[in-house]
């Protein structure tokens, strides 16, 4: 059976293969002797880590092992077990009825762990799947039992597992970026004096859908358009601010393709009688294009994430301007921020231990610096990247220009 619900563009069956035995790889490398998936009614409370091992939902208790002996074990309800079965995912399922304690009790008996890691964090929503409640569930399935105290956070295992991209999730991203430039190019092309942010926003999302496309995040702000001084920067929906010469254009963006999130940003500049952007906005872009190039050069495994965002504000700050408030970048894959552990953050309280995390290879990362001028707003790029075992090679060519639009 090979089935596509889930991730359109792929053979869905040969991704979860993949992604499976690339679970045991991670759990043998990191000393872990199994890691258990605990979900229920997946449908309207699913944990962000089960599209990486099942295409599906589960609706009674379900308990989804792999071990660093090889071992894939699906314990489900036995209205479940059929299409378990018929995925081939999982070597051995067990069909429950009455309750899962038993066939779960007797299962981890058998593989006897010595740590059972299971799907908490503090640091990362997408690795934070059991919930406070259904964990408490599992620890009283586990009652009586020594193996309550051997449950400790996959965090580690999911962050590796988010962060090294497979070949095709490579190629889904690709992809992802290529056709997000492609409507970022036909946005530019389509501006006219008096337009604004919401009618820039209301044309990418028509030609998003045109072309069969999904968005990477809610589409009542993707794209995100910045238009002007006065244009409310963030997470933000876009506004009435209208296209007028003398003004730059932002826009945030990027559409959803195979299951994969592309997030790119470009600008452009619209000019008085063709003039070029005045020496500030030309200065501050030139400044951030810099940026993005040294951070890009320092980006390879092992280096930590806090270390490259530091590089990329060292550069805004040695040119005179206040640094960005935001992190230099995030990891992306089936979500726009997808986790992987190390972002490119500065050691703030608020992203955690993110920043002390070493960059994987095969990692898929943004570069959006920013630079706010009160007269013209605020400044900014986002590239995507992918980091190479030697190098680190963008998704997309380069924005390193402004382009000027005269019109009319």
């Amino acid at each position: 059976m090979t089935a596509k619900t889930g991730t359109p563009g792929l053979d869905s069956r040969a991704f979860l293969m993949a992604k499976t035995d690339q679970a045991i790889e991670i759990l043998k490398e990191k000393g872990i002797d199994c890691w258990l998936t605990y979900v229920r009614e997946s449908l309207a409370n699913s944990d962000p880590s089960l599209e990486l091992i099942y295409d599906g939902d589960l609706t009674w208790e379900s308990a989804l092992i792999l071990t660093a002996d090889g071992e894939k074990i699906a314990i489900v309800g036995v209205h479940d077990a059929p299409d378990i079965e018929d995925a081939a995912i999982f070597s051995r399922v067990i069909g429950y009825r009455e309750g899962i304690s038993e066939p779960l009790v007797n299962t981890l008996s058998r593989l006897d762990p010595h740590a059972i890691a299971v799907n908490l964090s503090e640091n990362d929503p997408l690795a934070d799947g059991l919930g406070a409640g259904l964990y408490k569930l599992l620890q009283r399935r586990l009652g009586g039992t020594l193996f309550g105290d051997l449950l400790m956070p996959a965090e580690d295992v999911l962050w590796s597992l988010r962060a090294r991209k497979l070949p095709m999730e490579v190629d889904a991203l690709r992809r992802a970026a290529r056709e997000t430039i492609a409507i970022l190019e036909d946005a530019g092309k389509s501006f006219e004096l008096g337009m604004t942010a919401s009618d820039v926003a209301h044309r990418v999302q028509q030609r998003t859908r045109e072309r069969g496309l999904g968005f990477s995040w809610t589409p009542k702000m993707c794209p995100i358009v910045n238009v002007g001084a006065g244009s409310p920067v963030g997470h933000v929906t876009p506004r009435g601010d209208a296209i007028v010469p003398g003004c730059a254009v932002r826009l945030d963006f990027g559409v959803k393709v195979d299951g994969y999130c592309a997030d790119l940003q470009r600008m452009w500049w619209i000019s008085r009688n063709s003039e070029g952007p005045p020496e500030p906005v030309a200065h501050a872009f030139a400044t951030i294009v810099d940026a993005i190039g040294r951070a890009a050069e320092a980006l390879r495994p092992g280096v930590k994430g806090g270390e490259i965002d530091e590089i990329a504000r060292e550069v805004i700050r040695q040119a005179g301007y206040d640094e960005f408030q935001h992190a230099l970048g995030h990891q992306l894959g089936r979500a726009p921020h997808d986790g992987g552990g190390a972002q490119l953050a500065p050691r703030w309280e608020r992203y955690n231990e993110t920043p002390y995390r070493q960059v994987e290879t095969n990692s898929v990362f943004t570069l959006e610096p920013s630079i706010a001028l009160p007269e013209y707003g605020t400044i900014a790029l986002e590239e995507m990247v992918l980091v190479g075992e030697k190098e680190t090679e963008f998704l997309t060519p380069r924005q390193t220009e402004l382009p000027v639009l005269d019109l009319g």
